[in-house]
């Protein structure tokens, strides 16, 4: 007999979802709409309702506001882009203290990963042949162009997802 999804269910996949979305859009136009971010944290509260687990709500804000702060000071020096910050604030809150390292090395690796696969086609795109690709001098420019960190940001919170529903 089928059974419909708890609310719990319910809060996490469009959680996870609503990160999907979130990198989409950054792949896609190097933004994230402030919609998925505040519908990101606006989840939050239901999930903590929900869960059997205890939240530490001091905590958890705490950790949000401070990856909120610093991620304010990274954009102010021109390091990050602003939806970036919003969507890394909002999986903080649902990483929590228990989940944040992990969320953050996920999103660091993702991150690198991202940077390693930008590298490797714009290489590919400068080469005149597949295999000069890795001896053909890259943009003097190319370390400047913006990233969608925001997909990097995703697969932590995907990951983040799905240890909650488990």
């Amino acid at each position: 007999m089928y059974s419909l999804p708890s609310t719990l269910q319910v809060a996490i996949l469009a959680f996870a979802a609503l990160t999907v979305l979130a990198a989409y859009s950054d792949a896609k136009s190097l933004t994230i709409p402030n919609r998925y971010c505040l519908a990101i944290a606006a989840l939050f509260p239901i999930y903590a309702l929900e869960t059997d687990q205890v939240i530490d709500w001091a905590a958890t804000l705490g950790l949000a506001g401070g990856v909120l702060a610093v991620g304010i000071l990274l954009f102010a020096r021109r390091m990050v882009g602003a939806g970036d910050v919003k969507l890394a604030a909002a999986v903080a809150l649902w990483a929590g203290p228990d989940l944040f390292l992990v969320f953050t090395t996920l999103s660091g690796v993702a991150g690198g990963g991202l940077a390693l696969f930008l590298w490797f086609r714009h290489r590919l795109e400068r080469a005149p042949a597949l295999s000069h690709v890795l001896i053909t001098d890259a943009d003097p420019d190319f370390v400047k162009q913006p990233m969608p960190y925001g997909v990097a940001i995703a697969v932590g919170g995907l990951y983040v997802a799905f240890t909650l529903i488990s």
